[in-house]
Parts: C-alpha cells; sequence; structure tokens
C-alpha cells in the first residue's frame, strides 16, 4: 500500500498525486503519522490498528442505519466547532431479532471516524498557523480494558501492583488532557463502587471543562444506570446527544465494524 493510500490527509492535500510529493518526510505527515506511520498525535491516540483508514466518507453503514449517518456525517463536518463546545456523542445499539446484543453495527467504527477527522481537521490547522496542535488531540479508550488496569492494582505481587497503578494513572491523566476522548464499550460489565467514582471523576471534569467525549455502548442510557451510577449516567445524558444503531452484525461478516 502507498503512502499516499494510508495517509489521512491526502483527500485533503493539494499536493495529492504530485510527483514524489507523498513520502515519510512531508511535514504534515509527520506529525499526524509519525516517520514509521504509527506514531505522530494518531499514534498517541491509540487508535486500534484495524481501524486505521476509516474516515467519515467511507462509514459502511449507511443503508442499515441512514439517520444515524447522516448526523454523524454532519458533525464530522463541524468537527473542530462540536469539539470545542464540548458536545459529545452517545453511540448505542438497538437489538434486533438477528442480533439480540446489538454487537457489530458500526458504532466504534463510527466512533474512530471522528476522532480521525479532528485529528486531520487539527493537523491542518497547526499547518495553517491557526492553531497549535496539542501534545493529545485526541484519544482512545476501552472502558472494559480502563476498568481492568484499573482491578490490576489490587492483585498480585506489590511490584505489579505498582506498574498497574503507574499505568492506570497515566490512562486516567490522559483522559482529562486531550480534547476528543473516545470511550468504547462502556457498561459492558458491571463495576465496584470505587471504580465507578474514579469513572465519574472523568466523565464530570471532562464535562465541566467542556471537553467532549465520544461513548460508544451495546445499552441505551436508561439500562446504564443499573450497571454503572445514575450520576454517570445524568453527566452523559448532559454533554451528549444520543444515537442510535441497528442491523446485522457485521463482524460476524468479517466487516470492519465493532
Amino acid at each position: 500500500m502507498s503512502l499516499e493510500a494510508t495517509c489521512l490527509l491526502a483527500l485533503r492535500c493539494k499536493k495529492r498525486g504530485h510527483r514524489d510529493h507523498c513520502h515519510s518526510l512531508c511535514y504534515p505527515y509527520l506529525r499526524l503519522h509519525g516517520e514509521k506511520g504509527t506514531g505522530g498525535v494518531r499514534g498517541l491516540a491509540q487508535i486500534p490498528k484495524s481501524y486505521e483508514q476509516v474516515m467519515a466518507h467511507n462509514l459502511p453503514y449507511e443503508k442499515d442505519n441512514p439517520e444515524a449517518h447522516a448526523i454523524v456525517t454532519a458533525y464530522c463536518q463541524e468537527v473542530l466547532e462540536k469539539v470545542d463546545e464540548g458536545l459529545g456523542l452517545y453511540l448505542y445499539s438497538i437489538p434486533g431479532r438477528g442480533n439480540v446484543k446489538g454487537t457489530g453495527t458500526g458504532k466504534t467504527t463510527t466512533a474512530i471516524a471522528i476522532l480521525h477527522e479532528y485529528l486531520v481537521a487539527r493537523t491542518i490547522q497547526h499547518i495553517k498557523k491557526e492553531r497549535v496542535l496539542d501534545a493529545l488531540p485526541a484519544l482512545f479508550i476501552n472502558a472494559s480494558r480502563f476498568q481492568n488496569h484499573y482491578n490490576a492494582q489490587f492483585r498480585g505481587p506489590k511490584e505489579l501492583q505498582d506498574k498497574a497503578s503507574l499505568r492506570y494513572y497515566e490512562s486516567k491523566a490522559f483522559m482529562l488532557q486531550t480534547n476528543l476522548l473516545v470511550l468504547d464499550d462502556i457498561g459492558i460489565r458491571e463495576a465496584t463502587e470505587a471504580f465507578k467514582s474514579e469513572f465519574y471523576e472523568v466523565i464530570d471534569e471532562r464535562a465541566v471543562d467542556q471537553k467532549a467525549t465520544v461513548f460508544t455502548s451495546n445499552e441505551p442510557l436508561e439500562r446504564l444506570e443499573t450497571l454503572l451510577d445514575p450520576r454517570i449516567v445524568s453527566r452523559i445524558e448532559g454533554c451528549t446527544f444520543s444515537i442510535s444503531f441497528e442491523g446485522e452484525d457485521k463482524r460476524k461478516k468479517g466487516a470492519l465494524l465493532c
């Protein structure tokens, strides 16, 4: 695959297609992807490798979820303004006869497309000298893994607990710092009261600071209260717009959706 094909800036680049333009020393490419293609602000965002080419223009669920597709497309067209306003999204599933758990309908794909659109827009701002690119503009965090990191602080030998604690609080600090946070798969299992307080602190501080968060879940907000906490649900509801997804589980067909 060519460098041009892997660069998220390609569709917005005025020099696209020019001979010898796409190379690893291109300054915009370096800022977004890093010299080896795995660094830059995109690398710091911790986006899973299988989603590296997802953007708003190639979201694959317009037929199954036309309303969701239209709302997300509109959000991406004004992603800088929406993030600066602190307006997030809550992406959730509606179970169906052929997909009782509502998995694989496009929620994570959508969240990462939004994240990519934001990184591209912020990189362009930086290149135009309109706004300096932050050290960590956007971040992807799987909520279940974040919960595992929290739990690991209290298990096993002390040395491993200490390492887990450092990893957990580093992740938490990054979550509070970043302008756009994607919290993927929240509410897939119950949590202790202690972790609920930690999770609430992250969401509350981001809401107070008007920092946008995109959540994905297999549960509608009203059912999330039984798994997390009414305070958490209230905070999420107050800083996001909810979008529902339905349809077949595309992961079973090997599609890039989850």
